[in-house]
Order: structure tokens, then C-alpha cells, then sequence
């Protein structure tokens, strides 16, 4: 019977692409993504083998964490009727193995491989995750470079194996000889079987093969492998070195980290094209992650959240520093990834962590400064304090990572950084819960938040950080579209009066900027949008408007250079490639739009998989697989928002362009007319620009809404 047709969860299977001892591999279609997916369906499990699929379902949800370039991405594992299957990204290259079938490999490919599969190593130890399987089918070499796949599934093959015969468990050629003991592998037994990859891409022969399952085992136990260099002699003597060390029969003196094999890698030059971290900037570079709510009580989730939000904006002040953006840091809120991830995806150096227990009036806080790039501790701190202290404990912390990171502060940021943000502990509790709740994207939450501002700031009309959030909670009111004038006015007032309190802070800032921004006034929109990015130049939002505000006014050329700038480095959201792709059309630059184009739709799905309710970035894919030729599933993605956020106008009007673009031009003018009633200012002068609306500007319902007269 065959399974062509049918669904695993909402994958459904459509023709297998491989099979072996440990099950079948299908390539299926994702039903809520425009993509496809491979299904690793196992044989369905046996009683005896329930630990090893529990284990099987941990690991592989565990992998699904990470998030690195060289490994294939798990999106989801599980059981369905009985067989346990894993989802994974689908990678289209040769496995290493086919590839060493026709002899050993360029020494550079072998070392860049080796590099790319440690670094990618490096991050699954950090979450604890030891593969136990790694051998050349299990390595797939692409255009972009190496992917690991299988994690986890070592677990459950060990258990299958004891229900065979010796004979059919096949030749472990890429065991640890603790593995061959029946011993507890770790992180190092990994680095061992890499060893034997790395030994056998050089060379071409397998380091401890034998004709028997019983050889391959003693060799592997007893049997000390030819160097490299001496099966190929143009090798270099240091790879000798790497490998003997990786080979290493005692654990304890191979390599213990993948890091440190890393660093000897690295000397080496790969010359892979991968670099695994991003350059050195010239500012040290901190990340400040969410406080870990260690209490009882889980609604003291504001307070943690808060003391690392006040972290971030003290710790911004100072000039000689680079702090990432307090949005790019909640993206971690719910993510354990190591120190080394987020040196990778936010091009910082240096990860600041933190817990908060609290017991009636008093709290502990923990708080640790790591570097990213090999996870030590350059700083570790606890501290008790009532509630009532929480604000010295706030400054003693960012002073310490000042200290710690060797940074020279001016008198003025010295004082800025002993400022007391309030006098009343009631004001800041309030503001701390507002804090929590503007991190959602809905209108409740910004409502909710707005109240409880607004309560802190009636109790202090002194308190800067309050008064520049309540002008921000506005200003998201009108970037959402459902604010209305009143708002404008509000983000504009609020964000004046916490200038005059203090001039550099850039929430108030960016909450005038918008109050610009909506009105359509890009005179006054535009140097306010500089002033933040000369206080935060990686500022990803004011980067974007002020590309955005360029296209708007029909100067895509100005507007360019400022978008290629900030989709270059680590952060770039979908965002910042939606407006490069659109800049590049109006400038008619098609082979460059196209490029955009396509990583605007890997970064669209791969947001949707991290966030499946944004529909903002739905509606979005909706109109990239219209460009794309896939009439019938934008039209479906778009629809889909639709029901999910029917009073969303920015989902109104990008449904518009869908439509549009699709020919449908009746529903397109429906959409339209229905968002043009609460299109803000900034997007008067839009819709006549925007390339998907081409076939709508000659419409008079079109061109009585958005005359020039009229806006």
C-alpha cells in the first residue's frame, strides 16, 4: 500500500526518496507554507523501543532550536499511526558519501567542510545535543555549502539494532571507541567521528575499515590510523596534527570542544566562503536577552522583562558600546540558543543573561556578561535587594559591563548611567507591565499598555522612560494603521516633552519620526530618522523608513543605498528585503530585484515558521508567490489573513496589491477602498508608486483616491 497521498500532520506525502534501516524518506508538501519538506517516516515502534522513540521525539525537537547554516533545519517530529517521523528542511546536493566514491576531495572543499560541520557542531553541543550518527551520508554538501542532518535519530537506531541479528547491524566505521564499548557517548565522541570524515575526505580511505564487523571494532580500539600526509604528501603537516588529535583514543585528550577545533581549522585559512561568525567590529557589541522569570509566579514576567529593557536603553547611552535593538533581542524570549548563535545572527560579541526570583518584597537578580564567540564568563553578579533597591541594582549591572568590556564613559554618560529613572516604585512597576505587554503586536495589549502609562506617568510627570514609551505606544497605534489622528498629535506632544527631559533618547525619537512619518511631512521625517541612526546607526526601522520615505517620494536611487547597507548585515528583517526588492524594480534593476526577491521569500517562510501569526509577513508571501507564477496559493495565503486580522489595514492593503497583481481587479479596488480609509498620511503618495498597483493607476476610483489633490 502506498502512502502517496495521504498526511503526516499538514504535510502530505507525495513520492519517497530514499529508504534504508531506518525508514523511508518522503518529499511532501507542506500544507500551510508554500514549500517543500522531507519526512523521515521510521518503522513503526515496538514496545521495547519506547525510551529510545521518547528520546528520539526530544532530540529532534530540541534540534528544531537551531537555527545554523549548516545544519539541515528540523521543523517538527512526532508520531503518527504508530511510526514515529521527523519533518526537515528539504536540501538539494550530494551527500559526502557519493561524493568520496570518486576519491579524496580538494584539500580546501575538505577543510571548509570540516570547519562548517565543527562550527555547526560547536552550537548543537552548547544545547546540549550529541548526534552520535555523523559519517558522510549523514553530510550533505550544497551550492551554500555543508548540512548535518539527522540528529537525534542515533537513539532510536541503537534500539532497532538490538532487535537485529550482529550480522545486519552494519560496519560502525565512524564509532568513538567509547560508542564501541557501550559507553555513554558525549560531545567528543562527535569530534571523533568528524576525525574520521575529516580522515577520509583527505585521503580517500576509511581510517579503520575492515572486512569484518569484529575487525572494524578492534581497529577501532587498538588500531592507530596513517597520517594523512603520508597517503597524499602535498598535504600540510599541521592537518596531521588536527587529525591525530580528533583521533585521539582517550576522550580526554582529543579535542574537548568543537571551538578549539575550530581555532586550529581557522588557522589554517579554508578559504570556504562560510565564515562562521561575522567580522570584528570596531565597538564592542552586546545583546541584552529577556530575564528569566525564576518565581513562582509567572506574572513577575514584567519585571524581568522590564529590568533587561531599562538594561538595554541605559546601556545605549553609552557612545563607546553597540547595543542590538531591544525588538531584536526579544526574538530570544522564548529560544535557548548558545552565546555563539547570537554572535552569528545579531553580529554581537558579547551576550548579557539574567534571572529574576522575587518573594513578597524582596528579589534576587542574576545577572552574567558571556562572549559569544567561546561562551566564557567575563562577569557574574547576584544580587538580594528589596524592590525598593531594584534601580541601584539596574545601574550597578550596567556599570559593571562597562568595566568589564573596557569602555570609556564621558562624565555625562556616567550620570546618565547612576540616573534614578523615577521616585515612585508604583510608577515603575507600572511602567515595567506596559513594557511586557508592548512587545505584542495587538490593539489590546497597546491599549492595555497605554493605560498603565499613563497611571506612571499622572504618579511622575518627570519620568522620561514612561513618557517616551506612552509616545511609542501611540506611534505603533498609527505604523499599525488603526491610530488616528488623535495619536499622531499624542506621539508628537509625548515624544517633545521626553526630549526636553532628555534629548538622545532615541523611543522618543523614533515616536516623532513617526508622528512625521504619518502626516506625510518626510521634511521633518527624514533628518529625525538621521539624528537616531547618529545615535544608533543599525537602527533596522529608522533604516527602513528612510529608504522607504525616498521610494515614497519617487527617488528610489537615494533610498538604495541606505537598504543595501542594512539588509547586508545579520539582523536584516523581511522588512528592509521587501523595500530592496520594490527599490530595485522602480529603479529597473531586474536581475537585483530578482535576487532580493528570492531571499525575501526564504526570509518570509522562515519567519512564518518562527512566527505563524505575523500576518503581516503571510500577506506579504501572498504577493511573492503571485510574482512567482503560484496564482492559486497567493490568493489562499492572502485570503488566510483575511480571516485571521480582517480589520488589519496594512493586510487590507497588501491583499490589494495581491489581488492586483493577479489580475483580480474588482477584489483589488474592494480591498483597496476598504484600507484607503485609514491609509496614514506617509502612504498617500504611495499607492501611485507602487509597482504592484501598476495595472490599478489608470482606474478613476484608483486616481480619486490617491490625486495629489487629495492627499
Amino acid at each position: 500500500m502506498t502512502l502517496a497521498g495521504t498526511k503526516v500532520s499538514h504535510y502530505q506525502l507525495k513520492e519517497v526518496l530514499g529508504r534504508g534501516a531506518m525508514g523511508e524518506v518522503w518529499l511532501a508538501d507542506d500544507l500551510h507554507l508554500p514549500r517543500q519538506v522531507a519526512v523521515k517516516l521510521l518503522p513503526p515502534h515496538q514496545s521495547g523501543q519506547r525510551d529510545a522513540i521518547d528520546r528520539l521525539l526530544r532530540e529532534a525537537r530540541a534540534a528544531a532550536s537551531v537555527d545554523h547554516p549548516a545544519v539541515v533545519t528540523v521543523y517538527e517530529a512526532g508520531i503518527a499511526d504508530d511510526r514515529p517521523y521527523v519533518v526537515m528542511q528539504r536540501v538539494e546536493g550530494e551527500t559526502l558519501e557519493a561524493l568520496l566514491k570518486t576519491g579524496p576531495l580538494p584539500v580546501s572543499t575538505a577543510i571548509a567542510i570540516a570547519t562548517q560541520i565543527a562550527d555547526a557542531l560547536a552550537e548543537v553541543h552548547a544545547l546540549g545535543i550529541v548526534h552520535r550518527d555523523l559519517k558522510p551520508s549523514n553530510v550533505i554538501w550544497t551550492s551554500r555549502g555543508a548540512k548535518l542532518l539527522d540528529f537525534g535519530l542515533a537513539s532510536i537506531k541503537s534500539a532497532m539494532d538490538q532487535t537485529r541479528t550482529v550480522g545486519s547491524v552494519g560496519t560502525p566505521l565512524y564509532m568513538s571507541p567509547e560508542q564501541a564499548r557501550g559507553q555513554l557517548a558525549d560531545n567528543r565522541s562527535d569530534l571523533w567521528s568528524l576525525g574520521c570524515v575529516l580522515h577520509e575526505t583527505l585521503t580517500g580511505t576509511r581510517a579503520f575499515a575492515s572486512d569484518t564487523l569484529a575487525g572494524t571494532a578492534n581497529r577501532i580500539l587498538t588500531h592507530e590510523p596513517a597520517s594523512p600526509s603520508s597517503l597524499r604528501p602535498e598535504l600540510p603537516r599541521e592537518l596531521d596534527y588536527i587529525v591525530a588529535k580528533l583521533l585521539r583514543k582517550d576522550p580526554a585528550l582529543r579535542y574537548q570542544r568543537a571551538e578549539d577545533l575550530l581555532a586550529d581549522l581557522k588557522s589554517l585559512g579554508s578559504g570556504s566562503g562560510h565564515p562562521p561568525l561575522p567580522a570584528k567590529r570596531s565597538l564592542p557589541s552586546v545583546v541584552v536577552l529577556p530575564f528569566e522569570v525564576m518565581s513562582p509566579d509567572s506574572a513577575d514576567g514584567y519585571l524581568a522583562s522590564g529590568l533587561a529593557e531599562d538594561l538595554i536603553v541605559d546601556l545605549a547611552r553609552v557612545k563607546g558600546l553597540r547595543v542590538a535593538p531591544r525588538d531584536e533581542a526579544a526574538a530570544y524570549r522564548d529560544r535557548a540558543v548558545p552565546a555563539r548563535t547570537l554572535a552569528r545572527e545579531l553580529g554581537v560579541d558579547y551576550v548579557l543573561s539574567g534571572s529574576v526570583r522575587r518573594a513578597g518584597q524582596r528579589a534576587r537578580i542574576s545577572a552574567q556578561l558571556v562572549r559569544a564567540s567561546d561562551g566564557h564568563t567575563l562577569w557574574a553578579e547576584r544580587f538580594d535587594r528589596t524592590l525598593d533597591d531594584l534601580f541601584e541594582v539596574q545601574a550597578e549591572v550596567a556599570k559593571q559591563i562597562v568595566t568589564a568590556l573596557q569602555v570609556a564613559v564621558s562624565p555625562k554618560e556616567q550620570a546618565l548611567l547612576e540616573k534614578v529613572p523615577t521616585k515612585s516604585r508604583e510608577a515603575y512597576e507600572l511602567f515595567l507591565q506596559a513594557r511586557a505587554l508592548m512587545n505584542s503586536m495587538y490593539k489590546e495589549a497597546n491599549t492595555q499598555a497605554g493605560q498603565l502609562l499613563r497611571a506612571a506617568v499622572d504618579l511622575d510627570p518627570q519620568f522620561t522612560q514612561a513618557i517616551a514609551a506612552l509616545a511609542e505606544c501611540h506611534a505603533h497605534r498609527v505604523l499599525a494603521w488603526w491610530g488616528s489622528t488623535d495619536d499622531v498629535s499624542m506621539a508628537r506632544e509625548l515624544a517633545e516633552r521626553a526630549l526636553a527631559l532628555e534629548p538622545d533618547l532615541v523611543e522618543a525619537r523614533f515616536a516623532l519620526a513617526t508622528a512625521y512619518r504619518y502626516a506625510g511631512d518626510h521634511a521633518r521625517e527624514l533628518p529625525e530618522l538621521e539624528r537616531i541612526l547618529a545615535l544608533e546607526p543599525e537602527h533596522q526601522t529608522a533604516n527602513e523608513f528612510v529608504g522607504w520615505s525616498y521610494m515614497a517620494r519617487g527617488e528610489p536611487g537615494k533610498g538604495l543605498p541606505v537598504l543595501e547597507r542594512i539588509t547586508a548585515l545579520p539582523t536584516a528583517r523581511y522588512n528592509a528585503w521587501s523595500f530592496l526588492a520594490m527599490c530595485y524594480e522602480m529603479l529597473h534593476r531586474d536581475a537585483e530585484s530578482k535576487r532580493a526577491e528570492e531571499r525575501l521569500f526564504e526570509e518570509l517562510l522562515e519567519e512564518l515558521r518562527k512566527r505563524p501569526d505575523n500576518v503581516h509577513a503571510r500577506s506579504l508571501l501572498g504577493q511573492r508567490l503571485i510574482h512567482r507564477g503560484d496564482r492559486a496559493g497567493g490568493i489562499a495565503q492572502v485570503e488566510m489573513c483575511l480571516r485571521i486580522a480582517p480589520d488589519d489595514n496594512r493586510v487590507l492593503y497588501n491583499g490589494a496589491c495581491t489581488m492586483a497583481v493577479a489580475g483580480e481587479r474588482q477584489r483589488a479596488m474592494e480591498l483597496l477602498h476598504e484600507a484607503a480609509r485609514r491609509v496614514p498620511g506617509y502612504m498617500r503618495d504611495w499607492p501611485r508608486q507602487d509597482p504592484d498597483l501598476v495595472s490599478l493607476r489608470d482606474d478613476p476610483e484608483f486616481i480619486a483616491m490617491f490625486s495629489p489633490d487629495k492627499a
